[in-house]
C-alpha cells in the first residue's frame, strides 16, 4: 500500500525506520528549508512520530510499532515552521498549504493520504483538490483540531474527508478550552490518543534520545489511515469509497446498525482494526459517505473531476513529481506512539498533540 503522510519535517535516519519502505518527497513549502531534518525540532519530532505510527519497527526511543509496517510511505514535508517564506508557485496557486501537498500526493499515486495538520483557511481551489482525490477514490484522512475553540478545522471538516478525533483509554474526549470536552462537529471516527509516548520530548530544540508524553489528534490520524491501508491490503478489489464505508460501519468491537452524530464529537464511533478487517468492504456501495458536512467539494465537482480524468489520455495525466512543495499552515501539534493493534480489538493507540503555530502570514 502507498500511503502519503503530510506533515512538517521528518528524520528518516532514526532507528525506527531501519528496514522500512520510507521515501521523503523532494521539496518543502518554505524557501531555504527541507522536508527532512536530523535536528530534533518539535516539527521534526512530530513528523517522525506520525510516520512511525504507520511503519515504525519498535526499536526507537519510544518503541513505536507501526500499524502497517510493510506499507510504502512517502513523506511530504512543509519544512521549517518559523519564518516561512512560501515558494512563489504555491502562493500563486491559491491552494492552501495542506491541500497543495494532498494534490501532490494524489498525483504521485498515493492509495491513502494522511494529514496531521489543521488550518483555518479554505476555499474553492481546495475543494477542487479534494474533488480530484474523490474522483480517483483516494481516501483523505485528517486530524481534527485539538481545541475546537481556538484552531481551524480544515481539511478535516470538509466533504469526503475522514475527520479524526482522539479519546482516552476510557473512550472519553480530552478537555479543550473552557473546561469542556473537545467535541468537534462533523467528526468521522475517534481513536485513542491521550498521554502517548513520543519520539523526542516535544520541546524545541529537543533531543532524539528521550521520549516524551503528549495528547491529541495528530497521530490518531495515521492510525486510522493505517486501518484503511490494512483493509485495502486484505481486500484489494475494494475502492477507496468502500474502505471508508467499512470504516464507519464497523466501529467498536461488535456488529451494529450504523449510528452517527455530527455534534457529539464521536461521529460513527471508535475506529476498529479488527472489526473493519472482519468485513469485506466490496459488499458496500461505492459512494463516499462523507458528503453531508455542508462545506467542501460537491458531488457535481467530483463528477466533473471524474469526467475530466476519463477524457484525459493516461500519458497526459499528472504523474509522480507533478507538483512541488507547500504553503504555510496552522499546525495542531501532538505526537505519540502506537502499541501493536490486534485483530478483533478496537484500536487502542493514537496520537499526540503538537503546539499550534501559524507558518508565515
Amino acid at each position: 500500500m502507498k500511503i502519503a503522510v503530510v506533515d512538517t519535517q521528518i528524520n528518516p535516519n532514526l532507528p525506527d525506520f531501519q528496514g522500512a519502505d520510507l521515501t521523503v518527497a523532494d521539496g518543502a513549502a518554505c524557501s531555504g528549508t527541507e522536508p527532512s531534518s536530523t535536528e530534533p525540532s518539535s516539527g521534526a519530532q512530530h513528523g517522525s512520530t506520525v510516520a512511525a505510527m504507520l511503519i515504525g519497527n519498535g526499536t526507537g526511543v519510544a518503541g513505536t510499532k507501526g500499524i502497517v509496517p510493510d506499507a510504502s510511505v512517502t513523506f511530504y514535508g512543509v519544512g521549517a515552521t518559523v519564518g516561512c517564506e512560501p515558494l512563489p508557485e504555491i502562493a500563486e496557486s491559491k491552494i492552501t498549504p495542506i491541500m497543495w501537498m494532498v494534490k501532490r500526493a494524489v498525483e504521485d499515486g498515493a492509495d491513502i493520504v494522511s494529514v496531521s495538520m489543521v488550518t483555518d483557511d479554505g476555499g474553492i481551489p481546495d475543494d477542487l483538490v479534494l474533488a480530484e482525490a474523490a474522483a480517483k477514490k483516494v481516501p483523505v484522512v485528517a486530524g481534527n483540531p485539538n481545541d475546537v475553540f481556538k484552531e481551524g478545522g480544515y481539511p478535516a471538516n470538509l466533504n469526503t474527508v475522514v475527520g479524526v478525533s482522539a479519546v482516552d483509554s476510557d473512550q472519553k474526549l480530552p478537555i479543550a478550552a473552557l473546561g469542556v470536552e473537545n467535541a468537534v462537529t462533523n467528526t468521522t471516527v475517534v481513536a485513542p490518543g491521550v498521554n502517548i509516548a513520543t519520539i523526542g520530548d516535544g520541546s524545541d530544540p529537543g533531543s532524539w534520545d528521550v521520549s516524551g508524553r503528549a495528547t491529541g489528534t495528530s497521530l490518531a490520524t495515521p492510525l486510522v489511515a493505517g486501518i484503511l491501508a490494512a483493509a485495502k491490503q486484505k481486500y484489494p478489489d475494494a475502492t477507496g469509497n468502500q474502505l471508508i464505508q467499512s470504516l464507519v460501519r464497523n466501529t467498536g468491537v461488535e456488529d451494529h446498525e450504523v449510528q452517527y452524530s455530527d455534534t457529539g464529537g464521536y461521529g460513527y464511533g471508535v475506529a476498529s482494526l479488527g472489526h473493519t478487517l472482519s468485513k469485506d468492504p466490496t459488499q458496500y456501495e461505492d459512494i463516499n459517505p462523507l458528503m453531508s458536512k455542508g462545506v467542501g467539494p460537491t458531488q457535481g465537482q467530483i463528477d466533473e473531476a471524474a469526467a475530466a480524468l476519463a477524457s484525459t489520455p493516461t500519458s497526459e495525466q499528472p504523474g509522480p513529481g507533478g507538483v512541488a512543495a507547500f504553503l504555510p499552515v496552522v499546525i495542531g501539534v501532538g505526537v505519540g506512539v502506537v502499541a501493536l493493534i490486534v485483530v478483533g480489538v478496537v484500536v487502542t493507540v493514537v496520537l499526540v498533540r503538537r503546539s499550534r503555530r501559524r507558518v508565515g502570514a
